[in-house]
């Protein structure tokens, strides 16, 4: 059987960058006619159209990606859609940007939407309200390539992008114990979701490991906001066992914290160590500077896409079972 032709086969033939063949396929106007021309006569020389599905020499196909995210105000997923769209843009893609605005029954819309357009492929970060995988299936149904990033349907066979956030709460957890933080709290969402169950599971298994007896995990299930961060510290402190440390998985929540500290009149971290997810500016201004959780979005952003890519150039099967791991890491500052 003869083996299919991919982009980067006629790249490497014909000694040009993949996405310049991937622009020259779509008739791009930014590559000059002599390689385009080069190209197509190569693609059709060897048969390349009647073996992709996701980019035609005829130029009917779409090739837009459709990006799903929970919310676009987290600083988070802004970040990794504007990673994403420079990386869809260097190969000739369209970045379409849409929000489920943490709610599962616009999720399962903003699906349809994208099956009825026919979109060249997905990558999604589900809703905290998601727990029901069916709506995300029917891309596979439809031949519709997907990759889910940091949040994911558990029972779906397809490429994902994770980051480690076990083993960095863990990391987290343990440090803050090191240095004599004797009752950490642990701030995170809704634990049916894999990023926030994984957090709790390495917060509480370094607390085992360390024979700590304090432990509690607030698992908000509302928007992470810096009123809630506020509303969260005063609820914290109302208790009979204040905690001395708290790991945060969203910046606004943390800056809510750090300003309800202030009308404590709560020392940072001589009172109150402060460890939060997420590398955003406002952890810098702040001070104390926030000792912050560092998830590489260039790195979750450039790993999703190349993993669509192949499923669209047909270099990987649609749903084929594929799981990359990001490795965060802790920016040690003041705050802890």
């Amino acid at each position: 059987m003869q083996k299919r032709i991919t982009i980067k086969d006629i790249a490497k033939e014909l000694n040009v960058h993949h996405s310049t063949v991937s622009r020259a396929l779509r008739n791009d106007p930014r590559v000059n006619e002599s390689t385009r021309d080069m190209v197509l006569a190569y693609a059709r020389e060897h048969d390349y159209q009647t073996n992709m599905n996701a980019v035609q020499l005829r130029g009917v196909t779409n090739n837009t990606v459709a990006l799903i995210v929970p919310n676009i105000n987290h600083t988070f997923f802004s970040d990794i859609i504007s990673h994403l769209t420079n990386a869809a843009y260097e190969s000739g893609y369209i970045i379409s940007v849409f929000q489920s605005n943490e709610d599962f029954a616009q999720e399962v819309d903003i699906i349809n939407t994208i099956i009825k357009q026919n979109y060249a492929g997905v990558i999604a970060s589900i809703s905290s309200r998601t727990t029901d995988s069916k709506h995300f299936k029917l891309l596979n149904t439809f031949g519709i390539p997907l990759v889910f990033f940091d949040r994911m349907c558990d029972d779906m066979q397809t490429p994902k992008v994770l980051v480690n956030n076990y083993e960095i709460t863990f990391e987290a957890t343990e440090y803050l114990i090191n240095k004599g933080y004797e009752r950490i709290a642990h701030l995170t969402g809704p634990t049916h979701i894999n990023v926030f169950n994984d957090r709790l599971r390495g917060y509480t298994n370094a607390l085992v490991k360390h024979k700590h007896t304090f432990e509690l995990n607030m698992e908000l299930d509302e928007e992470f906001t810096i009123e809630l961060g506020k509303q969260c510290l005063i609820n914290l402190m109302d208790a009979n066992e204040k905690p001395d440390a708290i790991i945060s998985s969203s910046t606004l929540l943390t800056m809510g914290i750090a300003l309800q500290a202030r009308e404590f009149n709560l020392r940072i971290p001589e009172d109150l160590a402060l460890i939060v997810f997420g590398n955003h500016l406002g952890t810098i201004v702040m001070q104390p500077q926030l000792t912050t959780i560092s998830q590489s979005e260039y790195e979750i952003a450039d790993l999703a896409f190349e993993l669509l890519e192949k499923m669209i150039t047909r270099e990987m099967p649609i749903g084929e079972a594929c799981t990359k791991l990001v490795n965060a890491q802790i920016i040690y500052r003041e705050s802890c």
